[in-house]
């Protein structure tokens, strides 16, 4: 027989809950006890942030290296500027981003009124 999950403490704060899921998707359900979910809506929103980081940090070292390494007419050494920034990726890895803290703010308000349903009766 399945269990619901456990109702949040009743000293955990909703308010803070709420900015500290607003801040890291899923830290505001970790603090309220719900780990698991937690922990599986702030990793992949990690792994997207520092991804498009580094991808980010890598790009614009490139960037500079071209800019600033000697006349930037010659060649083809212009065209390739357009070129340096992986904008699909990086495109890609913000949307991914955002539809995770969509997720968990939703997440984050089912449980809410959940805990509210379980304090009124």
């Amino acid at each position: 027989m399945v269990r619901p999950p456990p109702l949040p403490p009743a000293g955990k704060n909703l308010r803070l809950a709420r900015w500290l899921n607003l801040v890291l998707p899923g830290a505001g359900l970790f603090y309220m006890g719900r780990r698991c979910l937690g922990a599986a809506l702030a990793v992949p929103f990690l792994s997207c942030f520092f991804a498009a980081l580094a991808l980010f940090l890598v790009s614009y070292g490139r960037y500079l290296s071209l800019a600033m390494g000697g006349d930037i007419l010659e060649g083809d050494r212009l065209e390739r500027l357009g070129e340096i920034f992986p904008s699909a990726w990086l495109a890609g890895l913000a949307i991914a981003g955002v539809l995770i803290q969509l997720c968990s703010m939703a997440l984050f308000e089912g449980e809410k009124k959940k805990a509210s349903k379980g304090q009124n009766s």
